[in-house]
């Protein structure tokens, strides 16, 4: 008598076994972030035939010898989105992993975006190992989303850099009617120096010339600054900058035809000299913004892009993961640009504990880019991806494999029984 149903059964109690406990797990990881589902996938095991037999149609006679594990499948489909209102709380809508290393410089991946800041100002995920971006910039400030990848650093109280006033430029107009003996028309505009300290630079306009209809059509422009904010000190204007502006019977600016310059020396409280171009043209379109009209001498506007230094005061991440900071002196700057990993083969992944992966020779290597691109998700901020687990599959599941773990029984208990009764024929 043959044995093999004894061992079928035996090996479908083993698959059956090692099915719910991969059922099991998916139930207790219903609430892990990020979480991906595993499916118990079976093989039939190698079939023993019956020597060199074969019936009328030439099929082998063979019968199988039961199954066997083939594989625990994960299953990477897109889990339900929670909004959290955390700005360190990232998800991946889409395929992609978030890239992360650990104290010995080893990548990790993970879909779980559930960040934090550390101690020391770094970002993190709940094991410590610190979440990789792109934080190289040009010389305009701005991500480069290429090159080497490193850690995200965001320090408590991350101050701006000060820049000293470059470029000034003012949308003015001067009195064309206005009497040659007036006193000069005076305005003053915020500049700042290296260190990031705000000045007044006082614009003075006085008229020169008038045309033959008795309008002004020259005006004297002199930039002053108080003497005691300079090196050197004393009482009194410091003129830093003059010219003339010269105006036709339309009241457009005819003369000069090119920006002016400002020096301003060494100041007072240590900052470097500095030069400001007076920009008396609109850099887009060319026409003045200085006019000489029938109206009062006004400055409706002015712009100037120097600014003092500023202290963080929030972020925000963006579709493409590009965190950007919101500082108290105005300005935002891009900080870095969070890299997402895509794999040609995720289900060859390794799982490694804490919601992360390791790469392996099955899940080919990890290609790293910016987030919606090259097949790579996009990044939800403030929001998390939760467990993709669905619980009617689930218990679905764990009642088919209850039902195949009785039958192989009721098969062993049974050929058991055959045994038995062919023990007993001897009697």
């Amino acid at each position: 008598m043959s044995f093999s149903s004894f061992y079928a059964g035996l090996t479908g109690l083993k698959t059956y076994s090692s099915s719910l406990g991969v059922i099991g797990n998916n139930l207790a990881n219903i609430n892990t972030i990020g979480y991906k589902s595993g499916r118990a996938q079976f093989a039939e095991l190698v079939s023993q035939a019956f020597g060199t037999a074969a019936n009328g149609a030439g099929n082998v006679l063979q019968a199988g010898l039961g199954v066997r594990l083939a594989g625990v499948q994960s299953q990477f489909s897109q889990g339900a989105l929670q909004a959290t209102g955390l700005v360190t709380d990232m998800a991946i809508q889409g395929n992609g992993f978030f890239v992360m290393r650990d104290a010995n410089g080893a990548q990790m991946y993970s879909r779980a975006g559930s960040f934090t800041f550390d101690k020391d100002g770094f970002l993190v995920n709940p094991a410590g190992h610190r979440v990789q971006a792109y934080t190289q910039r040009d010389a305009l400030g701005r991500i480069q989303s290429s090159g080497d990848l490193g850690d995200v650093l965001i320090p408590l109280g991350m101050q701006s850099d000060p820049q000293a006033t470059a470029t000034m430029r003012l949308q003015l107009n001067l009195d064309a009617q206005t009497d040659l003996a007036a006193p000069p028309f005076a305005t003053s505009i915020a500049v700042y120096d290296s260190l990031g300290a705000e000045h007044d630079l006082t614009m003075r306009f006085t008229p020169q010339d008038t045309d033959s209809d008795g309008t002004i059509d020259q005006w004297l422009w002199e930039a002053m600054l108080p003497a005691s904010e300079l090196a050197g000190g004393g009482t009194g204007d410091t003129v830093v900058g003059s010219g003339t502006l010269q105006f036709d019977g339309s009241g457009q600016l005819v003369s000069p035809t090119t920006d002016q310059s400002i020096s301003i020396p060494a100041w007072s409280n240590g900052a470097d000299a500095q030069t400001v171009t007076w920009q008396l043209f609109d850099p887009e379109s060319g026409d003045p913004v200085l006019s000489s009209f029938a109206k009062s001498s006004v400055l409706s506007d002015y712009t100037q892009d120097g600014f003092p230094p500023g202290e963080l005061q929030g972020l925000s991440v963006d579709a493409a993961g590009l965190i950007t900071g919101t500082f108290s002196n105005g300005r935002t700057e891009e900080l870095a640009q969070i890299a997402i990993a895509n794999f040609n083969n995720p289900g060859g992944l390794l799982k490694a504990g804490d919601n992360e992966f390791v790469a392996t020779v099955g899940s080919g290597p990890a290609v790293i880019g910016e987030a919606g691109l090259g097949g790579r998700g996009s990044i939800a901020a403030q929001a998390l991806e939760l467990s993709n687990v669905d619980i009617t599959e689930q218990f679905t599941d764990l009642i088919i494999a209850q039902r195949g773990y009785q039958s192989n029984s009721r098969v062993i208990t049974t050929t058991d029984e055959v045994i038995q009764e062919a023990l007993s024929l001897k009697r």
